[in-house]
């Protein structure tokens, strides 16, 4: 470790000892056109704190680091994390900072790198959304201080407003309710139903079993179990596609009321009719939502086929996940309880109900599941008491 004066020039330069390679050879930083001797020393000693520990691959590239911490942590990440953090590093990453050395990183290369996502971060060169370049930087931090890498000064971008410009936003009932009038005589309707009367979700759509569903009728009857989903992962099974057990509060019982178990019904004498029609083709594996054949859809599907019917519909084309954000602004309108809501979308930290199928729900998610029928459904409108 040394600093000195450029001889050729009136500005200063440091040099810091690298830890070596598993080759053995001997690395080194250097830096140069500081202004004084005490400029130079004190950018020396934060190169010390930042990559004193490290313990750097080979060629010291952000690629190879990452892609050596990824094989690091493959022992203690879900398949769907690790494929989570390996699309991030080779999308938004490596593409920007793959090349450079671990060793030339600072808050100001990293600042810009954030910027450079925000204003054409997309893969075809649109901003990227505030919230997946804070997600970048959660997994490029986490990475580097696994490494042993510590950038002072790096703050994360400003976390965006839920319903802030860039999201498709939410429905308002009126909007909800032509929606599902229009397409109540759609194959999926029932899936439709579930994600914004119930706050489902995509993946808990997919990997709906019928034996997690209690359609049985009465005070204590009709419910939803939400402890499995059907994701996708990156180079998993037919398509990507996994099945695996939901996180903490997403696992939850939903109360469904009388409009929502009439839907239910149907759509499952429709499923047994297309199981007689389908003979011995027919792969029964007890889905709730699936293909004629009895063969579960890959959660992008909802995703496609929810955006064309939002434009059959003539309602505004807002995403499949946002959808199931109605249940929050139309259930707080309607006056449903703001930890009824919570639970039934699966933001709250209660945990699940310890005998899942008891089904002895606490009775502000049986009001909850009557208010948004009422208000959002034609079977539930068509049962009010005529005045």
């Amino acid at each position: 470790m040394a600093v000195g004066r450029d001889p050729k020039g009136k500005t200063w330069h440091f040099v810091v000892d690298l830890p070596a390679g598993p080759d053995g050879r001997r690395r080194q930083m250097r830096r140069r056109g500081f202004a004084s001797e005490r400029v130079a020393r004190e950018r020396q000693q934060e190169a010390l704190a930042q990559f004193g520990g490290a313990e750097l691959a080979a060629d010291g590239t952000v690629a190879a680091e990452l892609d050596r911490w990824l094989d690091e942590r493959e022992l203690d990440l879900s398949i769907t994390g690790l494929s989570t953090y390996r699309d991030f590093i080779r999308e938004y990453i490596n593409p920007h900072l793959g090349s450079r050395q671990v060793a030339s990183l600072d808050k100001n290369v990293v600042h810009d790198f954030y910027k450079t996502l925000l204003r054409s971060g997309s893969r075809r060169g649109r901003p990227l959304a505030a919230g997946t370049v804070r997600t970048v930087h959660r997994i490029l931090h986490k990475a580097l201080r696994d490494i042993g890498v510590e950038i002072a000064g790096v703050r994360q971008p400003r976390k965006p407003h839920r319903f802030s410009k860039g999201r498709k936003g939410v429905w308002t009932a009126e909007e909800t309710v032509a929606f599902l009038g229009a397409v109540r005589e759609d194959r999926p309707y029932a899936v439709w139903v579930l994600a914004v009367v119930c706050g489902m979700r995509r993946g808990e759509l997919a990997g709906l079993r019928w034996s997690k569903v209690d359609l049985r009728r009465g005070v204590s009857r009709g419910v939803i179990c939400t402890d499995w989903q059907r994701t996708t992962a990156t180079g998993q099974g037919d398509r990507g596609v996994v099945e695996k057990e939901t996180k903490g509060s997403s696992a939850r019982n939903i109360a469904i009321g009388e409009s929502v178990i009439a839907v239910l019904t149907e759509h499952r004498r429709r499923q047994d009719a297309e199981r007689a029609l389908a003979g011995e083709i027919y792969r029964d594996e007890d889905r709730v939502f699936c293909r004629e054949d009895g063969l579960g859809y890959p959660p992008a599907y909802f995703t496609r086929r929810f955006g064309r019917a939002c434009e059959g519909a003539g309602v505004p084309v807002i995403a499949l996940h946002d959808a199931r954000h109605t249940l929050a602004t139309v259930g707080a309108d309607a006056g449903v309880p703001q930890h009824a809501r919570q639970d039934r979308m699966g933001h709250s930290d209660s945990r699940v109900t310890a005998e899942i199928y008891t089904h002895v729900l606490p009775p502000a998610q049986r009001k909850a599941a009557e208010v948004m029928e009422r208000v959002l459904l034609p079977e539930g409108r068509s049962s009010e008491p005529q005045t």
